[in-house]
């Protein structure tokens, strides 16, 4: 008879669980971002560029206002709105207009007396988790 009612009570508990399952997985979702990113690269012998498209992600936890790079990079929020997304990671800082889904980056290093600036932009839309 215990085991009966322990059993009824951990059945009870499933749709529970689901439910905090569910309700996380809608706070938190994924932007698929492909983008063109310009990298310039001025050094004393001369400057070069080179263009490279690239597929920038995020992982963004709406409850928590959190955002994460597809690599687990965890960004420093600056601005978290319906509008605006402003944060950074490092030298690099992203701008993500929530409206129409444009993003905007760049960042800039100086080592060795050669300066490295990085410039993209692209255009998100919410897509399934990436693939590992």
């Amino acid at each position: 008879m215990l085991w009966s009612a322990a059993t009824r009570h951990f059945r009870s508990l499933i749709p529970m669980a689901f439910a905090v399952l569910a309700d996380t997985a809608l706070a938190r979702s994924y932007l698929d971002c492909p983008a063109k990113k310009v990298v310039i690269v001025d050094a004393p012998n001369g400057s070069t560029s080179s263009t490279i498209e690239e597929i920038v992600g995020f992982w963004i936890d709406e409850q928590a206002k959190i955002v994460t790079l597809a690599d687990g990079k965890v960004l420093v929020i600056r601005r978290f709105d319906d509008r605006w997304i402003s944060a950074a990671s490092g030298d690099v800082s992203y701008e993500l207009d929530r409206q129409n889904g444009n993003l905007m980056y760049a960042g800039s290093t100086i080592k060795d007396g050669v300066a490295t600036t990085t410039v993209g932009a692209g255009r998100c839309t919410v897509a399934a988790a990436p693939v590992r």
